[in-house]
């Protein structure tokens, strides 16, 4: 294999990420991975369980030393967010991740880079493969954490003998995460009538937009791609009542949508032209800088047979303007942190009803809770079926964690020069950590990772140089 990173060490961590970004791993496609995962564990004649959902296992014991010391659990997921640009021709199930480096930086060809969380896949193999000294090894290689956390909360913890964990999920350099919230997925489906559609439709599309993480960057000023066209679909219908034919935006639940697309009938163009001018002229005046870069067109839509009534029309455009999107509550007790949110994620349009996918997020799980029952009782008003999944508990804070305290002094030993001030701190999105811990029955524990900037959009780039001292962090941090 050709590599493209040089110059960094150890050289068998970055080998070992270039390695696995040639192997297709969205989530629930992980076969591949875990494969991989199995054949190195097998080479090195460690222990390795793989259960049915492809999470795997690998223990690997103490080194000279190290014999009495405990166990240390060290965790991340295989799975990766799978975002490309629309003139990007990729196919995820199949082809590898188009790698390069620019700068220091090393970034993907039109798609996300899976440094969410291939670090921390990287890191553990590494780790196994080094014949540095050090405790009691414990790899959790978990599945479709960007979807469901279905790996986390499906594996049977008893072969794990760790109370102590780095979960390797965080894309901050010299902060370690000590609390996330907890998060579910809405579904808000309407079941729509059709009528003959008596002239081409035309096509709106919103694209250009920065998107993001729906909980890292939810209090940002990022606009969603399927919000801003339930406002100008709003603003459109107002002026000239028009028959949607189809609505279609965002790729996953979990990223603010950065493009949507909506085709209409109507019977005066000029109107709706006219009237997208002043909105654009509008709009440049509330984007942020990350999204001076929208675009909104309209051409011909394809041909089209069936159209959704006036009334099922009003009903999805209200929908998309009035159902709760972004933060919902800030928390008292941490500066700036979220407590509660939600994201419009994606929009998709079949043949009978148009689908609504909502991530929700919280730290308080009674809010939590009541976000819910919001969104259930605007499904209830518009006649909408209303479909609640996925739902994990919050990682609770805990005052005095050792393992924190740890991080704190041995990051400021190895790095003082850097003039970075190690801090903890809680953050809104999910992490895996609260559903381990709470199948563990108790754990101390900490999130930490190298810098990753833009994760979850095609923008998505690992700073190699924090990815050097990342490794120099963990090793230090478990050898402590």
């Amino acid at each position: 294999m050709r590599y493209v990173i040089d110059g960094y060490e150890p050289k068998r961590l970055f080998e070992i990420f270039e390695e696995i970004s040639s192997i297709p791993r969205g989530s629930g496609n992980e076969k591949g991975i875990a494969d991989y995962i199995c054949s190195f564990a097998k080479d090195l004649g460690l222990f390795c369980l793989r259960d049915q959902n492809n999470n795997v296992f690998v223990r690997k014991n103490a080194g000279k030393g190290y014999e009495n010391a405990p166990a240390f659990l060290l965790q991340g997921h295989t799975d990766m967010v799978c975002e490309k640009n629309a003139v990007t021709v990729h196919d995820f199930a199949t082809d590898p991740i188009k790698l390069y480096v620019d700068g220091g930086f090393l970034k993907a060809k039109g798609t996300t880079l899976g440094a969410d969380d291939g670090v921390a896949v990287a890191m553990m193999l590494a780790l196994l493969e080094s014949s540095e000294d050090m405790p009691t090894l414990e790899c959790l290689f978990t599945v479709e954490e960007e979807t469901s956390l279905k790996g986390a909360e499906s594996f049977d913890y008893s072969v794990v003998t760790a109370r102590k964990m780095i979960n390797m999920d965080s894309e901050d350099e010299g902060v370690a995460v000590v609390s996330s919230a907890g998060g579910a997925d809405v579904l808000l489906e309407l079941l729509t009538d059709r009528i003959p559609c008596p002239d081409r439709p035309i096509r709106i599309k919103v694209t250009g937009l920065m998107g993001g993480h729906s909980g890292c960057d939810i209090h940002t000023c990022r606009q969603n791609a399927n919000r801003l066209m339930g406002r100008i679909l709003s603003r459109l219908y107002a002026r000239k009542p028009f028959n949607l034919v189809s609505i279609n935006g965002g790729n996953m639940k979990n990223a603010i949508a950065r493009e949507c697309v909506a085709e209409i009938s109507v019977i005066d163009r000029e109107i709706i032209e006219n009237e997208l001018d002043i909105l654009r002229a509008e709009l440049e005046a509330e984007l942020c800088e990350e999204d001076k870069k929208l675009k909104i067109y309209l051409d011909k839509g394809r041909a089209s047979q069936k159209m959704l009534t006036y009334k099922d029309t009003s009903s999805v455009i209200s929908l998309l303007t009035l159902t709760p999107n972004g933060v919902f509550s800030m928390s008292p007790v941490f500066d700036r942190l979220v407590r509660t949110s939600c994201n419009c994620g994606v929009v998709e349009t079949s043949e009978d009803s148009v689908r609504i996918w909502i991530k929700t997020r919280s730290s308080q799980n009674s809010e939590h809770e009541y976000l819910i029952s919001v969104l259930r009782r605007f499904g209830t008003v518009f006649g909408a079926r209303f479909e609640l999944s996925g739902v994990y508990e919050a990682w609770d804070y805990v005052e005095n964690s050792p393992l924190a305290r740890d991080f704190l002094r041995i990051y400021s030993e190895l790095f003082g020069e850097l003039g970075i001030t190690p801090r903890t701190e809680a953050i809104h999105a999910g992490l895996e950590c609260g559903t381990i811990i709470s199948r563990l029955g108790g754990c101390d524990a900490i999130a930490i990772g190298p810098n990753v900037y833009d994760i979850h959009s095609p923008d998505e780039r690992l700073d190699l140089e924090s990815f050097e001292r990342f490794w120099k962090l963990v090793l230090a941090l478990i050898r402590a």
